[in-house]
């Protein structure tokens, strides 16, 4: 987790720096000018404007002053659970650590207990589901790393479990890992039903766990896997527009969605790549880049398509393909090295990130 902690005064500085000591992630303190805590950190004039700087950058932060001020700076920035950072704040004094932004699918609950324990702290925990000890779909999509859909449907659901009626969990046994996603929501106490049980059994509403979509009448939310890894080879110069298309068809061809992608990879030599740097970027997708050899021993041990100019000129035969298994750890095809205009792109499903 990339975290910023930033604090307002030196009493708020010191408690920063035994923030970052104690927690996990990697970490960079923001103190006020003239209020240091001693330690290496980035100094700032104005917490608005620091703000507006780093909102996007961080998958959380934490504020060490009153919450009033800590509000005031993340108002504008707001946009949705889906995208927003775990937001908590903490009084210089470290007494209380609040949960306050981002509480289930940014972590911002789990986090603040993480924080609250390795500074003496109480975690402050306001979420409905949380304070009635339920488990709700948000949050088990975090433990699963999947994503929920449709997200307008988690304020009618996460009533009715904050409300104490029947919710029940289904899970698809055909996706990849239905075995694991089951022993781990059995660990949490959640009973999962068979997919098959979804139109007789008796319940208020629920969440599925399936790639597929079903006709549900009550209210629902589907808890979608992340297991797609995009390669993709280009020509130097190539406009961002023409990976961004070559991408959308890549995911139409398998019928996937962007969701679903959780990286990109492509060879090294294509590190400094504008147009696919930006595609990167504007997609929010991490970009991983291999050196040919490594790409080399795949297309090799797989038997890709080679293409002979590509392997003369950088040494591999196959960028896109190759570099989608590696960074699927060695996962399975789903779709091998496909040519646009000035773009090859292939997509593989990855080996599972759960553990038992």
């Amino acid at each position: 987790m990339k975290y910023a902690i930033v604090s307002v005064s030196k009493t708020g500085a010191r408690l920063g720096a035994k923030v970052k000591a104690g927690i996990s992630g990697d970490g960079t303190l923001y103190e006020r000018a003239g209020s240091e805590s001693g330690q290496v950190a980035v100094y700032f004039k104005r917490t608005m404007d620091l703000i507006t700087e780093i909102f996007a950058l961080y998958d959380g932060i934490i504020f060490i002053m009153a919450s009033g001020i800590a509000v005031r700076a993340i108002a504008s920035h707001v946009v949705s659970k889906a995208s927003d950072p775990a937001v908590l704040v903490m009084d210089e004094c470290g007494i209380h650590c609040i949960s306050l932004l981002s509480g289930h699918l940014g972590g911002a609950n789990a986090w603040a207990r993480e924080v609250a324990a390795a500074t003496g702290a109480e975690a402050v925990i306001t979420t409905a589901t949380d304070v009635h000890d339920h488990k709700a779909p948000d949050d088990i999509s975090r433990e699963l790393m999947m994503r929920v859909e449709p997200l307008q449907a988690l304020k009618p659901v996460n009533s009715l479990i904050a409300e104490g009626k029947v919710f029940a969990w289904f899970l698809d046994s055909e996706i990849p890992d239905a075995d694991i996603i089951r022993n781990k929501l059995d660990k949490l106490g959640i009973e999962c039903l068979d997919i098959n049980l979804l139109s007789k059994a008796d319940y208020a509403g629920c969440a599925v766990i399936s790639e597929k979509s079903f006709n549900i009448s009550k209210p629902h939310v589907y808890l979608r896997p992340k297991n797609l890894y995009i390669g993709i080879g280009c020509k130097r110069g190539t406009p961002e527009k023409n990976i961004y298309d070559a991408f959308q068809d890549c995911l139409k061809k398998i019928g996937a969605c962007e969701y679903q992608v959780v990286s990109l990879a492509s060879v090294d030599l294509k590190a400094d790549e504008k147009g696919l740097l930006d595609f990167a970027r504007h997609m929010n997708l991490p970009i991983h880049f291999y050196r040919p050899e490594e790409l080399k021993i795949i297309t090799d041990e797989y038997q890709l398509e080679k293409s002979s100019f590509v392997e003369k000129t950088i040494g591999v035969g196959n960028v896109c393909q190759s570099a989608a298994l590696m960074e699927s750890a060695k996962g399975r095809t789903i779709l091998p090295k496909t040519k646009y205009v000035g773009v090859t792109v292939a997509a593989a499903m990855g080996l599972s990130t759960l553990s038992e």
